[in-house]
């Protein structure tokens, strides 16, 4: 093999993340151990790197020394069942605070210095539900009764991540809580973004110009504590019975598009797009102003022509239309890179353990992983985009790297250790 990509990986997430240090200085409740707290650690987020399916694979490789080479020498191991305990009772605080390094060292290196979408930070912030059962549950769990009456439990989590070019890095995430009140209702959506942007903002300050949401986050006290913060929103609207959207659409009928463009990818794929705008309108709260923005999209596939209209609102007056028109779109990046990749690779949507704080352990190790492995790729890999490699080619490479590394090789994540 030309080039390790094992070593490579591993030196840059010490030298750059210093992750040899971080995970040396988590801790955990249990008192004895014969394996060392930054050995699990290690184990359990180079598993998630490589993308373990399950627990079960993760104890296959443990049982195969399959670390052996990747550990230093007469390192003692634990078996998966007090791992899952090590994780069930895990310095959380300690994990975040590795991911807040993280971003804040992609801040220092300027990994976003132009922007994501023409000059402009985006974020978007979405919900995702990481997996329920009928049979299994915890004091943290979510609950819903489906039509048969059966009650599902399951663990929601809102996160926050960049959207609009490589890499595109989680923030952050706020688990949604469960019953508080006497209502017996679980914590929206809502509730859970607008306590998970204040807790951004108070870590890292302005860490986006824009906050980009779904038709959901229609809704004035979400403006407000967008506003608030010191940062603009972009929605999406879809409800049109909303008087807002009665009365832009009523303007927008008696008159030609304000904009007009077309975007292309090659001779036979272009979309010709119009655009309609108008400022001052009010939300429910008198206060708030925004600006309502109509997108008609005419999608030229060969012979075939689709037509697409979409609607958002903003609190920015100054950003073009066409740029506003990108943001909207990008806004599927939080899906389409960050969602499905981490439930169809990263196998997010598998229950690797069920207890309030072995769930957020693992969610939080999974983030990490992605995190280092998307900076990995677009950061340290000279033209990956460029070259269309494919990252499960690498992470394969990687794995299969374990095996033909030399023995008198030394981890530097355990350099400092």
């Amino acid at each position: 093999m030309s080039k390790s990509y094992l070593k490579q990986l591993l030196t840059y997430i010490n030298r750059v993340y210093d992750i040899g240090e971080k995970i040396n200085s988590l801790k955990n409740k249990i008192i004895k151990s014969p394996a060392k707290v930054s050995t699990i650690a290690f184990v359990v987020l180079f598993g998630f790197m490589l993308q373990i399916r399950s627990f079960n694979r993760l104890e296959h490789w443990i049982e195969k020394n399959k670390f052996k080479k990747v550990l230093p020498k007469n390192t003692k191991m634990l078996r998966i069942d007090a791992v899952r305990r090590f994780l069930n009772d895990f310095d959380l605080d300690g994990l975040k605070n590795i991911n807040k390094h993280i971003i804040k060292t992609t801040a220092k290196n300027k990994v976003f210095r132009n922007g994501t979408i023409d000059g402009l930070k985006v974020a978007a912030i979405d919900g995702v539900e990481l997996f329920d059962s009928i049979k299994k549950s915890c004091n943290n769990c979510l609950t819903r009764v489906d039509k048969k009456g059966i009650t599902h439990h399951f663990h929601r989590s809102v996160v926050c991540a960049m959207v609009g070019c490589d890499p595109h890095i989680v923030l952050d995430q706020e688990m949604l809580e469960s019953q508080k009140d006497s209502s017996g209702k679980d914590e929206g959506e809502i509730t859970a973004g607008k306590r998970l942007i204040k807790k951004l903002y108070k870590k890292y300050h302005h860490f986006a110009d824009i906050i980009v949401a779904d038709a959901l986050y229609c809704n004035a006290t979400w403006i407000k504590e967008v506003l608030s913060i010191g940062m603009n929103a972009v929605v999406r609207v879809k409800d049109e019975r909303l008087h807002i959207v009665k009365d832009a659409l009523a303007l927008f009928k008696c008159r030609e598009a304000d904009k007009n463009w077309i975007v292309r990818k090659n001779t036979n794929i272009y979309t010709k797009i119009k655009a309609w705008e108008d400022d001052n309108f009010e939300m429910s709260d008198k206060d708030i102003k925004v600006r309502f923005l109509r997108f008609v999209e005419e999608i030229h596939t060969g012979d075939r022509i689709e037509i697409k209209e979409g609607w958002i609102i903003t609190t920015d007056k100054f950003t073009s239309v066409e740029s506003l028109w990108k943001i909207m779109h990008k806004r599927w990046d939080i899906e389409n890179n960050i969602f499905h990749q981490l439930k169809t690779e990263w196998h997010l949507d598998h229950c690797f353990l069920h207890s309030p704080t072995g769930v957020e352990t693992v969610l939080m190790f999974i983030i990490i992983a992605f995190n280092l492995m998307q900076l990995y790729f677009f950061r340290c890999i000279r033209g990956f985009r460029e070259k269309n490699m494919l990252q499960m080619d690498i992470i394969e490479d990687i794995k299969d790297e374990r095996f033909t590394i030399e023995d008198n090789w030394n981890n530097p994540i355990f350099g400092k250790t």
